[in-house]
């Protein structure tokens, strides 16, 4: 069988599924458990050279057997893709996929099959497994190993392994404290050993700390890089109608994981704000005022760096919003951004409209880019290209056909003297609640 009809006799599996989906909820008695949301999209787009794409998928996330902390849970979410063009493709995404046994009074701890393990250890993906134990009501100590893992399961490595070991403090009002050390090898050879350390820390309703941090341990470190990573942000509110937030960054390279599963998962992602994962070091501060309840306004002073380079780029960035205008369901959001320095941009903007007429709304965003990604085609790490008066227009719709049930549609454009580029992208939803 091809895959093209493999695929689409999934799609048509998936479809099915939803349509039996309601009837299989947890009822009294039943002791089944079952919430989840399933997507349908199909998405298009036309090229400057005339070339045509176009795909359909279907994603599906749920929790099944028992509610998350209440005993067995198995947690799903996946896609499957098919692109539709003369020799049909089939990709198999599968973002998370274990088996997990949580309880209230059980001091033991375990989860098997694919996963993300930021929360826990900072490691990211693994298929493998974790076990741990509870110690008291708030701390969590365990093991992990596995195998390196992305998100598109035709490209796993049996020869990349994780293992490690963490601690996880969870207190009241989401405070969060973790602590791992983690073994990477690759064909029986250590590639890098490296402890991770993160914290979210509310303090009241006037303060809030969050932050992670890499710190590597092998020998073949020199001490000037042993500090691989370093995040944090801590936001200040200043009273009912202003706050404070200022962010510190540093790494190494681009973060290409985190802009490989942002973009598996949003076909329709614009490469803006890409300096996040070009540039190793970031700090800046935004001061926010808000002078009534629907409207904000803010201003923020951002500085970026590629150390290896010697490059300095520094932004003044504008922003106003304003919610539901006189009642009407009216929103406006728009920010201006003056960047100057080695390798900026040129001075950028943004607008959205948003009309919400209750069972649906509408929206439509102009904006300026000049910075974008560009993919190496032997498969190697994404570059950054300057851009010549780039645009991007979107007009989109959301349907809300019932408490279950919603639609959207999407047409995007990206404008360019001679490179024109669209896309047309709808979606159905599914909730099961």
């Amino acid at each position: 069988m091809s895959h093209r009809a493999k695929s689409l006799i999934a799609i048509l599996g998936a479809a099915l599924f939803v349509s039996w989906m309601p009837l299989t909820g947890q009822t009294a008695g039943s002791g089944f458990y079952q919430r989840g949301t399933v997507y349908f999209d199909w998405y298009g787009s036309r090229y400057s050279d005339g070339t045509f794409f176009n795909q359909i998928s279907a994603r599906f996330r749920f929790d099944l057997i028992n509610r998350p902390g209440q005993g067995w849970t198995l947690t799903l979410d996946a896609r499957d893709r098919v692109g539709i063009r003369g020799t049909a493709t089939n990709q198999a995404i599968l973002y998370n996929a274990r088996l997990i046994f949580d309880k209230a009074g059980s001091p033991f701890y375990l989860s098997l099959g694919q996963m993300n393990l930021y929360d826990t250890a900072g490691i990211g993906a693994l298929l493998g497994g974790v076990a741990g134990f509870k110690v008291g009501r708030d701390l969590l100590a365990g093991a992990y190993g596995g195998l390196e893992s992305t998100p598109y399961i035709n490209r796993l490595d049996a020869k990349y392994l994780k293992a490690g070991a963490f601690v996880r403090w969870l207190g009241p009002k989401g405070r969060a404290l973790g602590l791992s050390f983690n073994h990477l090898a690759y064909d029986g050879r250590a590639e890098r050993q490296y402890a991770y350390a993160n914290l979210f820390l509310p303090v009241e309703k006037v303060l809030v700390v969050y932050g992670d941090a890499e710190y590597e341990l092998g020998n073949h470190v020199d001490g000037a890089n042993r500090l691989s990573r370093l995040f944090g942000n801590v936001r200040l509110d200043l009273g009912r109608w202003a706050d404070l937030t200022a962010s510190y960054s540093s790494g190494r390279g681009l973060d290409f994981h985190s802009y490989l599963i942002a973009a598996s998962q949003d076909p329709t992602i614009y490469d803006q704000n890409v300096e996040r994962f070009y540039y190793t070091g970031y700090y800046g501060v935004r001061l926010s005022v808000k002078p009534t309840a629907t409207v904000r306004l803010s201003v923020s002073r951002q500085q970026s760096e590629q150390k290896d380079l010697g490059i300095l780029n520094h932004t003044w960035q504008f922003g106003a919003s304003v919610w539901n205008i006189l009642g009407q369901g009216i929103s406006v959001i728009g920010d201006y951004a003056l960047n100057r320095g080695d390798l900026s941009e040129s001075d950028t903007y943004y607008v959205s409209l948003t009309k919400d007429f209750g069972r649906f709304s509408l929206n439509g965003s102009f904006s300026n880019s000049f910075n974008g990604v560009r993919f190496d085609s032997n498969g190697g790490e994404p570059l950054v290209i300057h851009l010549n008066d780039a645009r991007n227009v979107s007009l989109g719709a959301l349907v809300r056909v019932s408490r279950n049930l919603s639609a959207s549609i999407e047409y995007g454009g990206f404008l360019q003297s001679g490179l024109n580029e669209h896309f047309l992208f709808v979606r159905l939803i599914y909730r099961s609640r």
